[in-house]
């Protein structure tokens, strides 16, 4: 059995934390498309990739569990994570294509739908992110 940790889908948002509050960023970002999928990934590959390959290798293999584990089950409030770090843009109507889109840049060619949700444990560790 796998332990997953939702918190470790915040991770790789890391490079956008905060920068609603940074009017140069709102700026930046005021005339995206938060649905127009090419834009966005290019936003991804800009910032979050670059930033998930600083990651130890333990933490992006926790970052990729709960990816696989909450794209595949659908049952997490991905709006609520997206605007849990406050980031300069709003995020697609449905805010679960956010985290697909950062899952095929991050992890090029891999797929992320696990075969048996009852295979993995969720454990709620806001700090174990931490230990990485």
């Amino acid at each position: 059995m796998q332990t997953v940790n939702p918190y470790f889908i915040n991770v790789l948002l890391a490079p956008l934390a905060g920068l609603a509050d940074d009017v140069d960023a709102v700026n930046h970002f005021n005339n995206l498309d938060p649905n127009d999928e090419p834009s966005v990934k290019k936003i991804i590959r800009s910032l979050i990739v670059p930033y998930s390959k600083d990651l130890s290798t333990q933490c992006v293999d926790r970052v990729r569990l709960a990816y696989m584990y909450y794209l595949s089950i659908e049952k997490l409030n991905f709006e609520r994570v997206f605007e849990s770090v406050l980031p300069p843009f709003d995020p697609p109507d449905d805010p679960r294509k956010f985290f697909v889109w950062i899952w095929d840049e991050c992890f090029p060619g891999e797929p992320f739908r696990i075969e048996k949700a009852e295979d993995y444990k969720v454990k709620v560790d806001i700090n174990e992110p931490l230990d990485f």
